[in-house]
Formats: structure tokens, C-alpha cells, sequence
């Protein structure tokens, strides 16, 4: 009996999976920080990996993590020094996890995203 109501549910989930997708891929996609007209939208993929030294973790990741902000923060800075007249922080994005990969002992990385608004220099908007 069982094995028949196993059955029974994997068949009914099986034929809900379609439709449930269905309505999720239908839904729009929101920016809660539209782009002001003449801007172009520029990401940046940032990545941080610290050995950690034993005790104290929770300080080691909040440290971890303002480093990883204050890199951040530094991306508009460039772009301004380089192609850009304005630049925003319009969306950031972070993780952390702890791994052993290479047997060393663990190492703290954080990784995430930084999109930003930005209004391109004349000579860099007539190279686009």
C-alpha cells in the first residue's frame, strides 16, 4: 500500500511540476532601482578568500565581509576616474562560506555582486 501511495504522489507532483514552473517563469522581473535615462547598468563580480586562524570566527567573517564592501564601495571610485561622470550603487550582493578544498586548513570567502548606475564620460559613450 505504500509503494501505491508513493506512487500516487509522485504522479501527481510529477504533473503539477509543469504548470508550477509555468506561473513562475511568467512572473516579471522587477528592478527596485530602475536606470535613469542616459546611464548603462556595469556589474562587478567580487571574490575574497582569508585563512582562518582558530577562534573568534564571527569577527573574522564581519571583518571579511567590510572588506568586501569597502572593495566595493572602490568600484565607482574607478569607474569615475576612468569612463564614468556619475556613478550609483544601485544593487549588492553577498555570500560567505567557509571551505578546506586544498587541505590547508579552512579559508573565509566571501563573493557577490555590485551593480551599479552609471552615466558614461562623452568619449566613452561615443566609443560604445
Amino acid at each position: 500500500m505504500n509503494k501505491r501511495m508513493i506512487s500516487a504522489a509522485l504522479l501527481l507532483l510529477g504533473a503539477a511540476a509543469p504548470a508550477f514552473s509555468q506561473s513562475l517563469s511568467a512572473l516579471p522581473l522587477r528592478n527596485p532601482h530602475p536606470i535613469p535615462d542616459g546611464y548603462i547598468s556595469v556589474q562587478s563580480g567580487i571574490s575574497l578568500s582569508i585563512p582562518i586562524a582558530d577562534g573568534n570566527d564571527e569577527k573574522q567573517q564581519q571583518d571579511a565581509i567590510k572588506s568586501f564592501y569597502r572593495i566595493a564601495a572602490t568600484n565607482c571610485a574607478a569607474l569615475l576616474d576612468t569612463i564614468a561622470d556619475d556613478c550609483q550603487i544601485n544593487g549588492l550582493t553577498s555570500n560567505t562560506d567557509v571551505i578546506n578544498i586544498d587541505g590547508r586548513g579552512p579559508k573565509l570567502t566571501v563573493r557577490g555582486q555590485v551593480t551599479m548606475a552609471v552615466k558614461l564620460k562623452p568619449a566613452a559613450a561615443a566609443t560604445k
